[in-house]
């Protein structure tokens, strides 16, 4: 027990963090605390660096595999932080490092950087990964969630559109036709909502009925029935029959 208050204060003091002191052989530890005392310097967020490092151990993986492991997600959290901007947040940092992970290009996370002041996007970066784990190619996931973002999408909407496609998916649609559908369909609803002075609940008409908040509807992929379709007037009942028959000269 006093070794392991030493160890503690020992590590206190060198500047390294206990947890790593404690799971880490002494080799491993100075290599990933390096890591994260340089990561710290530039600002970069260290927490998930020390969970990743203790992932590592409590899956009893190689030294070797963790430093590995833990300078290459460092790599990504650099990078993901200077796309977005020395602004972002750790919780939007860490989301858009994973969301490079997951084979977002990095182009997109810089789109992010003309949202409006204050506006946060670390929910969009969570669900842009979880849609590209879940089978939605990068590039279609990436660029409807940054529409989006740019677009003012709450956290709530996006959260629900991903449950929407999420259940799209389960239904047997395609994962990456869904995930444009429902983006788009949502876009036209925010638009909808700020040319009605922001009302809330604005939905927009659909060939059968309304179109949620997420902006697909049950029967989205169908097509319009009848004249309306063409341009003209729906076919409300029959057409009047002639009152008449012209008198012969």
């Amino acid at each position: 027990m006093l070794f392991g208050v030493a160890a503690v204060s020992l590590a206190w003091w060198a500047g390294t963090d206990p947890r790593l002191t404690m799971r880490l052989d002494a080799r491993t530890n100075e290599a990933v605390s390096a890591i994260v005392e340089s990561a710290k310097r530039e600002g970069v967020p260290t927490e998930p660096l020390i969970k990743k490092a203790l992932e590592g151990a409590s899956k009893r993986a190689a030294g070797e595999t963790i430093v590995a492991v833990v300078r290459g997600y460092a790599n990504d959290l650099r990078r993901a932080r200077e796309a977005l901007g020395p602004k972002s947040s750790e919780e939007e940092v860490k989301a858009g490092a994973d969301a490079l992970r997951a084979g977002v290009k990095v182009q997109e996370l810089e789109r992010l950087r003309e949202a409006k002041a204050g506006q946060r996007f670390a929910v969009a970066l969570d669900a842009m990964s979880y849609l590209v784990n879940r089978g939605v190619p990068a590039d279609t996931a990436s660029s409807a969630l940054v529409r989006l973002v740019l677009a003012s999408a709450t956290d709530e909407q996006i959260t629900a559109l991903r449950a929407d496609i999420e259940r799209d998916i389960a239904g047997g649609m395609p994962s990456g036709l869904s995930t444009a559908a429902r983006a788009n369909g949502l876009e036209q609803v925010i638009a909808a909502a700020d040319e009605n002075g922001g009302a809330p609940g604005t939905a927009l008409p659909s060939g059968r009925g309304s179109i949620g908040s997420t902006g697909l509807g049950v029967n989205a992929g169908a097509a319009v029935q009848g004249n309306a379709a063409t341009g003209g007037l729906p076919n409300d009942g029959p057409k009047p029959s002639p009152r008449g028959k012209p008198k012969r000269p």
